[in-house]
C-alpha cells in the first residue's frame, strides 16, 4: 500500500540527522556528477492526501489555471557549458559517453530513460555532426551547448513561448550575455571568466558574499552593470514593466518590448543592451520537433 510506504519513509527520515541526508547526495549520481537534477517535481497522484502539484504545469498554463502576473524569464549565454569539461577532462567519462551514448545521454541530458536510439542519434548529430566526440574545441562547444540547452535553455524557451500565448500580462524575455570580472565558472588556467554561466546574472543583482567580493561603486563596467540590472528589476517590481522611468537614468536608451507569439523579441544584456528576436530558435528547433507540445 502506497500510504504505508510513504508513512514509513516519513518516519524514517525524521530520525536522520541533516548531515547524513546531505552526505547521501553523491551516491545518487550515475555518470560523473550527472544527472544534475537528482530530484525533480512530479505530479502527485491523489490518494486522499494534500497535494502540492496536481497537474502538469504546461496544462495549467494552457488552461489558464495559474496566477497570471507580469513575467520576466531569462537564460544566460553559457548556462551549463562548463559541464562539458568534466567529461572532456576525464578519459573514462569521455570514452563511456562516446561508446555508450544511448545509455549515458538520457542520464546527462535529462531525457526519458527509455528514449529511442533514433531520437538520441538525432540530438547527437545536431550538436556534433557526423563526427565522434573528440577532445577539441568543436566538441567542447557542442557538448557545452547540449548540456545547457537540455538542462535550462530549451525549457526556458518553452516556458517563454507558453506564457506569451496564454498569460494576460506581458512577458519579457532576456538573455544575459555579459562577461565581467566574476563568474561561477572561470578558466582553470587563466582564472578568468570565459562565458556568462548559469547564475552569473545574479552577481549583478545581489551581493553573493558566499563566493564573490562586493562590486565596488567605482565607475567600472561591472558597477555599471549592477546599476542597470538593479534598475530593470526595480522598475519591474514597481510597475510590472522593466522599461525606464524618470528616476532610472541608467536605462535611458532602453526600449524593451514584451514578447508575443508573432514577435518573439528578447533583450540581450551585454555591455550594451540590444533588442533581438527568436533567441536560439535554430538550435531549439530540433528539440521542438523531437518533443512537440501544443503551444
Amino acid at each position: 500500500n502506497i500510504i504505508i510506504i510513504i508513512t514509513a519513509l516519513y518516519e524514517c527520515l525524521k530520525t536522520k540527522p541533516w548531515k547524513e541526508i546531505a552526505g547521501s547526495v553523491l551516491g545518487f549520481f550515475e555518470f560523473g556528477y550527472d544527472p544534475l537534477s537528482l530530484w525533480r517535481p512530479v505530479v502527485e497522484a491523489d490518494f486522499g492526501q494534500e497535494r502540492f502539484l496536481i497537474e502538469d504545469p504546461m496544462l495549467s498554463i494552457r488552461e489558464g489555471r495559474m496566477h497570471a502576473v507580469p513575467f520576466i524569464v531569462s537564460q544566460t549565454t553559457g548556462e551549463f557549458f562548463w559541464k562539458a569539461f568534466t567529461v572532456l577532462n576525464n578519459q573514462t567519462l569521455f570514452d563511456t559517453m562516446n561508446s555508450e551514448w544511448d545509455r549515458i545521454a538520457p542520464i546527462s541530458f535529462t531525457l526519458p530513460r527509455n528514449e529511442t536510439s533514433g531520437r538520441l542519434a538525432t540530438l547527437r548529430k545536431a550538436y556534433f555532426g557526423d563526427s565522434p566526440l573528440r577532445n577539441d574545441t568543436a566538441t567542447a562547444d557542442g557538448l557545452g551547448k547540449l548540456y545547457g540547452d537540455a538542462i535550462t535553455a530549451f525549457p526556458v524557451h518553452r516556458m517563454a513561448n507558453l506564457m506569451c500565448r496564454h498569460s494576460s500580462h506581458p512577458v519579457y524575455y532576456t538573455e544575459f550575455a555579459y562577461v565581467g570580472n566574476r563568474s561561477h565558472y572561470e578558466d582553470p588556467i587563466t582564472k578568468k571568466p570565459v562565458r556568462a554561466a548559469h547564475h552569473d546574472d545574479l552577481i549583478y543583482l545581489f551581493t553573493l558574499s558566499y563566493r564573490f567580493p562586493t562590486i565596488d561603486v567605482a565607475d567600472t563596467e561591472d558597477s555599471k552593470m549592477v546599476d542597470k540590472m538593479t534598475a530593470i528589476w526595480y522598475n519591474f517590481a514597481r510597475y510590472g514593466d522593466p522599461n525606464p522611468r524618470g528616476d532610472t537614468g541608467e536605462l535611458t536608451s532602453l526600449s524593451w518590448p514584451a514578447m508575443t507569439p508573432d514577435n518573439r523579441t528578447y533583450l540581450r544584456v551585454a555591455s550594451e543592451f540590444t533588442v533581438k528576436q527568436n533567441l536560439y530558435e535554430n538550435r531549439f528547433d530540433v528539440w521542438d520537433k523531437l518533443y512537440p507540445i501544443q503551444y
